[in-house]
């Protein structure tokens, strides 16, 4: 499912978590091989046990879809994997915010792991997915309101995209090692 149609769904149930967060954090738990996705993925319950909305049921059913084709293809280690952003029918400001959102929903997911779940990195041991995770740290603080729509900023931004999405499977390979 792309882009537009996940976030029609995700603007439907009203969540307000905007997309490439959610698929950022799902994303990081995934590489670090941790299933509880419930801070990502909406629940199926409200807090009192009453059914939730059909536009959340189908939000959900798609963003588990998605954990499941993400997990195969990080799994299966053929470079597929993509990041769910904007195309290049948007704008080069809502594709670099939207790259600089993945990259902080990434890093609340590991911060997640750290916190709650135990995980932990080795800066030694872990060199590449630590400078990794630093890298993410900095494209989640890009200001898409200075980039202009130049070639070489074009340029630039999809390196980063290209970056960013082989970082994934580099981190996914390093700790998920079978």
């Amino acid at each position: 499912m792309d882009f537009e149609k996940l976030d029609s769904l995700r603007k439907s149930a009203s969540i307000d978590m905007k997309l490439p967060e959610a698929h950022g954090g799902i994303c990081s738990q995934i590489c670090f091989d941790n299933d509880y996705f419930e801070e990502f993925v909406p629940l199926d319950q409200s807090d009192d046990g009453a059914s939730v909305s059909v536009q959340i049921g189908a939000y959900r059913k798609a963003l588990l879809k998605i954990i499941d084709e993400n997990a195969k293809t990080l799994k299966d280690g053929d470079l597929d994997f993509e990041l769910i952003i904007p195309d290049e029918n948007y704008t080069i400001q809502e594709r670099a915010e939207a790259l600089s959102i993945w990259c902080q929903g990434f890093i609340d997911g590991v911060s997640f792991l750290l916190s709650e779940q135990g995980l932990k990195i080795d800066q030694s041991e872990n060199k590449e997915s630590f400078e990794i995770i630093e890298d993410f740290t900095q494209i989640s603080t890009l200001d898409s309101h200075s980039i202009n729509e130049e070639v070489d900023e074009e340029l630039a931004l999809m390196e980063l995209i290209e970056f960013v999405r082989l970082s994934v499977q580099m981190i996914y390979d390093e700790f998920r090692s079978f």
